[in-house]
């Protein structure tokens, strides 16, 4: 007998056309395959031209004797010929996923689902099965010309961190996803679409030995090297004539991907109901960050010489402790509907305010997708039974696959550990204890104070420190940070809708009920940044009230706390701001090298701005180095950074005088340098605000429950901050250059104007080019 197969029921009923592409699909699709039957005939003639130039050459050569003239051009020609040609017969491979391949011999049940699952859908069965620890699930295959033609094989991925957190149900709804693109008949103008646009994008972004060969010969003696350049000339020409073509062909692809996510979308929906998909995306931005975390948590035990045997327990461990730290049971977990009847109104994701411009947005927006799956709402039970119920022996392969995150060799030697133990001592620390409503969570306390002394002059006290300490943490103070995080993304998406980084959803700009023009935005913006100035000071007045009540409590129990905890503070505040400073020298140096180096080409005013920022980078990293010096450390921190003599051991930027010959190395060293440095002071960072919370905690239990704790403890020698150091407040940042230069942005085509630009002067070129062959040769 074969294996049963373990697999959810379907929905009752269907519509016959629910699967049926829309006149939209088919209209995106036609586009597109006109679009790129037009770009493959243009590029093909013009490679031909040149093959005619070439066989022209061949042919003169032969019959009227050695031209030198002639020759060159021939050879030209021929070359050029090459360039055109060889990309159609590319082969792009799929690549390693990364994983391991099963078998139906190592999973039958999986397979049985996987078989069953296509056959219902229509799709063909996958060619090969990988499994990887991702939070994914995805079909690819390798592509060449003849796929046009011939169907590609498919190969199937499944990653174990997305089945960790579905339901069967859910699994099933993403794997008909997958199978949906290649479902229905209609579906093979969209494949068609899908290999040429592959091919395409190989033949602008590949650089092979042709390439290399057009740059050496510009690098050779001058009366050979001027072909070189002429040659790199008109393959730029090409390359931009096809780039801008190309442009054109992907407005119209994006516009079918988009389509193709629907109609596969509606396929899940055909085979699971209306819900499961939609539940199924809900959980993946949780269960990405949760998978995240737990590979943090792993590196960390890998440290320290131990190691978890089951990367995907530590995932879930960590959702659970995440819907503790931010006080949300339903963390991870898509809302339920009321009831049955209210079940097709019921909406899981809300309506974003923006989202990338459409053209370049190949999967809709999650709400769109729901409502998509919901248009014509179909009902099913999900089947809420675990996905790991369709792997065999599901313990022994999330060992196999979570070994595949140590080094072989180094496996055995790590002492295992429970995951429970290793997950918890990440989330131990004492900033995410509820208690605190999120204050410490992803939040320099520090950074909106210019120094201490003006945290120490704001705020309030009570009379007494039990009354002031009775008054921290309230519970608005969860409300308060909750509006600064929306703020923040309310003043993020409006600067982007306004740049046209983002475009409005429904091309309506909708913001708090109501519709804006874009000529709106910069009214709204400053009505918002007062907002945000009224929050921040609300915010910044409670952390001053909450220290201050525990500076008060430390000054009444003495023993030496109150210099204790003012030295944290300010040890705190110095590396806050420390820390700030040099990730904005390293934003500055990053943003102006990807600046100068956008087009490949540095020019003497681009070298000259390079170096300018390069010196003021390394003028102001001597300050900072003067207060890091400067640090009189805790030993607590000295202990945790295991140094024995800070002024010793303490990092510093240390490279040679930047200057014309070295700055190409200079500035990529002093980038990783700068990283190093600021990811120290961010670890210290987070180390003394533990140590502030721990010692407030122990002060705050002293005043309000004496006989809970020891009342004869002395408090640790007090470090001591710098007397000057660089402060960086909020929005003193260095403003970075988002858009290119006038002559970058011809040359990558920025804008409608440079790109009518370079059309024009490489059309003119190319042009010019195959007329001038063609009547030479």
């Amino acid at each position: 007998m074969g294996t049963p197969v373990l697999y959810p029921a379907g929905p009752q009923q269907v519509p016959a056309d629910l699967t049926k592409p829309r006149g939209s699909y088919q209209r995106q699709a036609w586009l597109a395959m006109a679009g790129l039957t037009l770009f493959m005939l243009g590029y093909i003639a013009l490679g031909i031209c040149f093959a005619v130039i070439t066989f022209n050459g061949i042919t003169h050569l032969n019959t009227w004797g050695f031209d030198l003239f002639r020759l060159v051009i021939t050879v030209c020609a021929g070359l050029l010929t090459l360039f055109i040609g060889k990309s159609l017969f590319a082969v792009r491979k799929s690549g390693d996923p990364h994983g391991i391949e099963i078998s139906e011999q190592d999973q039958p049940q999986l397979f049985a689902f996987i078989y069953r699952l296509a056959d219902e859908i229509g799709a063909p069965r996958p060619h090969r099965v990988f499994l990887t620890p991702e939070v994914n699930a995805a079909v690819f295959y390798d592509l060449s010309l003849l796929n046009l033609i011939f169907p590609s094989k498919k190969n199937l991925i499944i990653g174990l961190g997305l089945v960790n957190v579905l339901t069967l149900g859910e699994l099933k709804a993403v794997l008909a996803h997958e199978f949906g693109h290649f479902a229905q008949r209609s579906m093979m103008v969209g494949r068609w679409v899908y290999v040429a646009q592959q091919i395409i994008g190989h033949m602008l972004a590949t650089r092979d030995w042709l390439d290399n060969l057009v740059r050496g010969l510009g690098r050779t003696d001058l009366r050979i090297a001027w072909l070189g350049w002429l040659l790199s000339l008109i393959i730029w020409s090409i390359r931009a004539v096809v780039d801008t073509m190309f442009r054109l062909v992907i407005i119209a692809e994006r516009a079918l991907s988009r389509e193709m996510e629907f109609n596969a979308d509606l396929v899940a929906v055909s085979v699971t109901g209306s819900d499961a998909l939609i539940n199924a995306l809900h959980k993946l931005q949780a269960a990405d960050q949760a998978w995240q975390t737990a590979l943090s948590v792993a590196q960390t035990e890998v440290d320290a010489g131990k190691r978890l045997s089951d990367l995907f327990n530590a995932q879930n461990i960590t959702m659970e402790a995440m819907r503790r730290v931010l006080d949300d049971p339903q963390y991870g977990l898509p809302p339920a509907a009321d009831d049955a009847e209210s079940a097709a109104a019921h909406r899981v994701f809300t309506e974003s305010m923006a989202r990338p411009p459409q053209m370049w947005a190949t999967h809709p927006a999650n709400r769109d997708r729901e409502e998509n799956a919901k248009a014509r709402y179909i009902a099913a039970e999900i089947d809420a039974r675990s996905a790991w119920e369709v792997f065999a022996e599901a313990e022994a392969l999330r060992t196999k696959i979570s070994a595949g995150f140590y080094n072989g060799e180094k496996h055995d030697e790590l002492e295992a550990v429970g995951e429970d133990d290793a997950v918890m001592r990440h989330f131990s620390h004492s900033s995410l204890n509820p208690q605190y409503r999120g204050n410490y969570l992803n939040r320099d306390v520090m950074r909106n104070f210019s120094s201490l002394a003006e945290l120490l002059d704001c705020g309030s006290l009570e009379a007494s420190a039990a009354q002031s300490l009775s008054k921290v943490y309230p519970l608005e103070l969860k409300e308060q940070l909750a509006a600064a995080r929306s703020l923040e993304s309310e003043i993020s998406t409006l600067k982007a809708l306004m740049s046209g980084e983002l475009k409005p959803s429904g091309g309506v700009i909708r913001h708090r009920g109501e519709e804006l023009q874009k000529a709106d935005i910069p009214q709204v913006l400053d009505q918002l940044a007062a907002e945000r100035t009224e929050l921040t000071k609300a915010l910044k007045e409670h952390d001053a009230s909450c220290h201050r009540a525990h500076l008060q409590a430390a000054a009444d129990i003495g023993r030496g706390w109150d210099d204790y905890l003012h030295g944290l503070l300010g040890l705190l505040h110095s590396c806050e701001h420390l820390a700030a400073v040099v990730r904005n020298e390293q934003a500055l140096l990053g943003n102006t090298w990807a600046v100068i180096t956008a087009d490949g080409q540095i020019g003497f005013f681009e070298k000259r701005r390079i170096l300018n920022v390069a010196r003021a980078v390394d003028e102001r990293m001597f300050e900072v180095s003067a207060g890091m010096l400067h640090l009189q450390l805790t030993d607590k921190l000295i202990t945790a950074l295991g140094v024995e003599d800070w002024k010793e051991q303490c990092p510093q930027l240390a490279l040679p005088e930047v200057d014309k010959k070295n700055w190409i190395e200079w500035c990529p060293a002093a980038h990783e340098r700068l990283d190093g440095i600021a990811g120290l002071l961010e670890y210290m960072s987070a180390l003394l605000l533990e140590d502030v919370i721990v010692t407030e905690q122990y002060l705050a239990q002293s005043v309000q429950q004496p006989d809970a704790v020891d009342n004869t403890v002395q408090a640790p020698a007090a470090g001591v901050a710098p007397y000057h150091y660089p402060v960086l407040l909020p929005g003193d940042e260095h403003q970075l250059q988002s858009k290119l230069d006038l002559w970058n942005r011809f040359q990558l085509a920025h804008g409608f104007m440079p790109t009518l630009a370079r059309l024009f002067v490489a059309g003119a070129i190319v042009g010019g080019t195959v007329y001038g062959g063609w009547v030479i040769a």
